[in-house]
């Protein structure tokens, strides 16, 4: 970062000001001159002075890191932060990110910039699975909080819940949730509707995850209502898709058509593909997964675009695609064929950490130990199936794990 001089330097350069322009009338140009070349050191008059003709706050000049610094360095981090973890590159462009801002981390002041920066770094670092990640997330929760900057802040506290949410440690990542909640709304400070919404979204999710179904329904239905009062759509589609899969695994059939034509009419009026996309995946998997009618389900596959990514647009989903097909095929005896799309259905293990996510996948490997059963890799089979039924023993009751416990014992029958 620049001394003291040099940043004035910088600035009147930057403004296209003369020395004399700068000293003006109240100091003389040979003094300027030593401050900027760092050989002498100006008075809190002479230092309000020269903030003034230049426009900027006098702490700023003094700020170990400037605010206009921490701009530049914002904008620059902002773009490679704006590189999504699942897009080509996300790795790369977070360690940029973090290479950009390591070096002005011990220069940080207490103005927005600074608790962005420290953000990001402290996300990132996470996200390479460096250490030390929490000194900046802290650092930057507490500028958030001094400044009442409630969105960021709140988003810290959902992050610190997603943290533990990714290691599986679904009870924890819960009470932090609501830990981090509660600080902020005791402190009655004004939270923005989609803040609100994010929290609720979140806590429904970590709901579901630790088999709270009842009130992570109460959570959605406040959440929805609060969404119609408001005139708000953010999050509809997600409250949604949980609602439909809810109801379906549930066998609440009145529900499931409730919900499914709200989000197939969310869809229309909003011209969401990825929503009308999940419509899609929807049918399909209800054939399977629950109706095991797999002759209907390859039906509606095949009648899907030629280019069956584009129903799902997001890359996470293509492997949610590629299990149904495998089901569908499998359920129909096309063992092989079945195997190959197993094949292409691989996890994105950094991206899926829910229990019915997992417990969906978990039921396709299920499909596939029966598929290789028939194709004669019996020994591979129950190697498979044993470990799906170890694994999915922890995760809440589902259908999904109701497939996995029938096929283990199946098998092992055999």
């Amino acid at each position: 970062m620049d001394t003291l001089g040099e940043r004035i330097r910088r600035l009147r350069k930057n403004r296209k000001m003369t020395l004399q322009e700068l000293a003006g009338d109240k100091m003389s140009k040979g003094m300027l001159s030593l401050i900027e070349n760092n050989k002498a050191r100006p008075s809190m008059e002479s230092l309000t002075h020269i903030a003034e003709q230049l426009n900027v706050s006098a702490s700023d000049l003094l700020e170990q890191s400037s605010r206009e610094e921490l701009r530049e360095l914002l904008d620059e981090a902002e773009e490679y932060n704006s590189v999504r973890l699942i897009d080509e590159g996300a790795k790369e462009a977070r360690q940029r990110l973090v290479n950009l801002i390591r070096p002005h981390i011990g220069r940080m002041g207490e103005g927005y910039e600074s608790g962005r920066l420290l953000e990001m770094y402290g996300r990132s670092l996470h996200y390479l699975e460096e250490a030390g990640w929490e000194e900046p997330i802290d650092r930057a929760a507490a500028i958030y909080d001094s400044l009442n900057i409630i969105p960021r802040r709140a988003a810290i506290g959902m992050f610190r819940a997603q943290v533990h949410f990714t290691e599986r440690d679904y009870d924890h990542a819960l009470k932090v949730m609501l830990k981090e909640r509660k600080a902020i709304e005791e402190k009655r400070l004004f939270i923005e509707p989609m803040t609100r919404l994010d929290f609720d979204y979140l806590q429904a999710v970590l709901l579901y995850a630790v088999g709270q179904t009842e009130e992570a329904m109460a959570v959605m239905e406040s959440a929805l209502a609060f969404s119609r009062e408001n005139d708000l759509y953010y999050h509809m589609s997600d409250w949604y898709r949980l609602a439909s899969i809810h109801a379906l695994m549930a066998g609440m059939e009145d529900e499931y058509g409730h919900f499914r034509k709200k989000l197939r009419q969310y869809a229309e009026f909003a011209d969401d593909k990825e929503a009308g996309g999940f419509l899609a995946f929807l049918d399909v998997h209800e054939l399977n997964s629950f109706r095991n009618d797999h002759a209907s389900a390859h039906r509606q596959i095949m009648d899907w675009p030629e280019d069956k990514v584009a129903a799902l647009s997001d890359p996470l989903h293509s492997p949610y695609l590629s299990l149904e097909v495998g089901k569908a095929l499998s359920g129909l005896g096309r063992h092989q064929e079945a195997l190959e799309a197993f094949e292409r259905a691989l996890v994105p293990r950094e991206y899926i950490h829910h229990p019915i996510d997992l417990s969906i996948f978990m039921e396709g490997e299920a499909y596939k130990a029966e598929s290789l059963w028939a194709t004669g890799k019996t020994g591979e089979a129950l190697d498979l199936i044993r470990d799906v039924h170890e694994r999915i023993a922890s995760l809440p009751g589902t259908p999904y794990k109701d497939r996995v416990k029938q096929v283990h014992t199946k098998l092992n029958s055999l």
